[in-house]
């Protein structure tokens, strides 16, 4: 993939500033947007080549003008990648209505309100390149992150869905999972993170898997990334006992 205008969801911190920064240093002209104006002024100071657009991905109306803001002012969007992430621990067994509400309305229809305009965009200029950031939390149900882990597991089905339904309009589907990285996000866990990523190396293996490959799943850290699969594979006899050792005691 050359170089073009991308666009970030999720661009004012963590991994979403580091893939803005990186693709901006690489060539790209990139559009930043979250709900913190501030963040996204801090990070589009840093680089003459990134621009901020306020968003909130649970407002629609928004989105849509959003859209046509950045396709006004930058000509077109080669490359989207949603970042946008609302996480919290949960207490073993909790399933709280307002808890799942605020997680899958963010991580899952954030995703929903704003594919059909950014698709609608890639199919006037003649196609583009759509990804989502899911995580490797998302390969099988993860004990005390049950809205989290479910919402990702729900984006890897849709993304494989799009993937193949959108292939013959020239937009490249594609799904980012990584494992623990230093953030916002994971600074709240309050467990062990194995396999923990500095955010600029995240960022690294992000914009290259995008750039100089067309796979659908850009996954690291490759031992993170294998164990849980080899987990999602085991019976579930096996598979149930070994969650059940991730309880708290």
């Amino acid at each position: 993939m050359q170089q073009g205008i991308a666009w970030i969801i999720g661009g004012g911190s963590g991994i979403g500033a580091a893939v803005a920064q990186l693709l901006a240093e690489r060539g790209w002209t990139v559009a930043i947007s979250g709900r913190r104006a501030d963040k996204l002024d801090a990070v589009a100071k840093a680089h003459s080549a990134i621009r901020p657009y306020t968003l909130d991905v649970t407002d629609a109306a928004a989105i849509g003008e959003t859209v046509k803001a950045i396709a006004g002012d930058l000509g077109r969007i080669d490359l989207f990648i949603f970042g946008a992430a609302a996480w919290q621990p949960m207490d073993v067994g909790d399933y709280a209505f307002e808890k799942f509400a605020k997680i899958v309305d963010t991580n899952y229809l954030g995703v929903i309100r704003i594919a059909n305009p950014v698709l609608a965009q890639m199919d006037k200029q003649g196609g583009g390149h759509f990804a989502v950031i899911a995580s490797v939390a998302g390969y099988f149900g993860l004990p005390r992150s049950a809205a989290y882990s479910s919402t990702k597991a729900g984006l890897i089905n849709l993304l494989e869905t799009m993937r193949t339904e959108l292939a013959p309009r020239n937009i490249k589907v594609r799904m980012i999972a990584p494992g623990f990285v230093k953030s916002e996000l994971t600074d709240k866990n309050d467990f062990p993170m194995p396999f923990l990523m500095e955010t600029d190396d995240a960022a690294k293996r992000i914009v290259d898997g995008l750039t100089r490959s067309d796979r659908f799943e850009i996954a690291f850290p490759k031992r993170m990334v294998w164990l849980m699969k080899t987990v999602r594979w085991l019976p579930y006899p096996v598979f149930f006992w070994l969650t059940g050792k991730m309880l708290p005691k």
